[in-house]
């Protein structure tokens, strides 16, 4: 498992979160389980952060960054800028702990 650890924590270091869970799986040849249990001891080792988010690779589904469970899209809100543009804001919620999350 140290392995492992230290596969996944590297990729991480170098890559941020800019692949989908299942993609980090094929790369580096790990199962889902086993990535998201290293995924769970990266954060408690504060290498994976709040500023992470990772997406399973499902449409429009996040992984939550406190529990590692999948995330559902559930609303857009629209937003007005001070400089009067509309940004979307996506809201997400857990399956298993209900945070909330906006994108």
């Amino acid at each position: 498992m140290d392995h492992i650890y230290e596969k996944v924590k590297s990729f991480i270091e170098d890559n941020g979160d800019e692949y989908y869970l299942c993609e980090i799986e094929d790369i580096l040849g790990v199962d889902e389980e086993t990535l998201l249990e290293v995924l769970k001891q990266l954060k408690n080792d504060n290498i994976v952060t709040e500023e992470h988010f990772f997406e399973t690779g499902c449409v429009n589904n996040r992984v939550c960054i406190d529990c590692f469970e999948p995330m559902e899209h559930e609303d857009t809100e629209l937003k007005e800028t001070p400089e009067g543009d509309i940004q979307h804001i996506h809201v997400y919620r857990c399956h298993k702990c209900f945070k909330k999350e906006y994108y």
